[in-house]
């Protein structure tokens, strides 16, 4: 075997060694290091990870979709994007400009929706979130959107609304005497409904969460993962 040869293994033999368990400072394999990190993999693999449902349509507002699931990561927590296809969907970007009277509304960036509304096993889920935009106007229309948002109602698992995702709400089941909020722009459609309108950025009641839109988004999540982590709590006592 010549000079080159050999330097050819040598270099295959330190990129196995690399792959194998890493090398400390000084140059050697460390078991210690390597054990770790097999441990740290194998309690990842079998903890069992909380999932969120984050239920958007076409043209849901793009911030809102966006802040929801990284929240969720960055709280360990999955959350899994549902949308009327299995496709790149279009999300908006909805801002004020003094000089109109209404909110203005621009493209925005995509997301991949993982799963269709018909393919969704709601057990599997810890809590659902909606975020606004004119998305949550084409989920009315799909009879099992309305009907997953429904289950998460009759089953009194979380849920949050922001913007005109409580349109969603009233159109699963009735909002009659329930405390919400929502964009002001549908408030006389969700007190035509019923509902007691409060102009706050984070409303809860029992476990429903409604907010008025993306300005409100650094308190709506604190508490929407508030209403998440009772039970996780109440295992502790147990």
């Amino acid at each position: 075997m010549g000079n080159d040869e050999k330097l050819l293994w040598t270099r295959r033999g330190v990129m196995a060694a690399l792959a194998a368990g890493g090398l400390m400072a000084g140059g050697k394999l460390s078991s210690l290091d390597a054990a770790e990190q097999d441990a740290s993999s194998a309690a990842q693999v079998k903890k069992p990870k909380k999932k969120v449902l984050v239920c958007i349509g076409e043209f849901s507002e793009g911030l809102e979709t966006y802040y929801m699931v990284y929240r969720l990561m960055e709280e360990q927590i999955e959350p899994v994007v549902v949308g009327p296809a299995a496709k790149r969907l279009l999300l908006v970007v909805h801002d004020f400009d003094p000089q109109y009277t209404n909110y203005v509304e621009y493209k925005g960036y995509g997301i991949e929706a993982q799963l269709t509304y018909q393919q969704v096993q709601p057990a599997d889920y810890a809590g659902l979130l909606i975020p606004g935009g004119r998305g949550p106007e084409q989920m009315r229309q799909i009879k099992e959107a309305v009907e997953l948002v429904g289950y998460f109602l009759d089953k009194k698992l979380p849920i949050g609304a922001m913007c005109h995702g409580p349109q969603m709400v009233w159109a699963a089941r009735p909002v009659k005497g329930r405390t919400m909020t929502c964009y002001h722009g549908i408030r006389a459609d969700l007190e035509l409904a019923g509902a007691k309108f409060v102009d706050a950025p984070a409303v809860v009641d029992g476990n429903l969460l409604t907010s008025r839109g993306w300005p409100d988004l650094p308190l709506f999540m604190p508490a929407f993962l508030k209403l998440l982590a009772p039970k996780t709590h109440k295992k502790k006592e147990a």
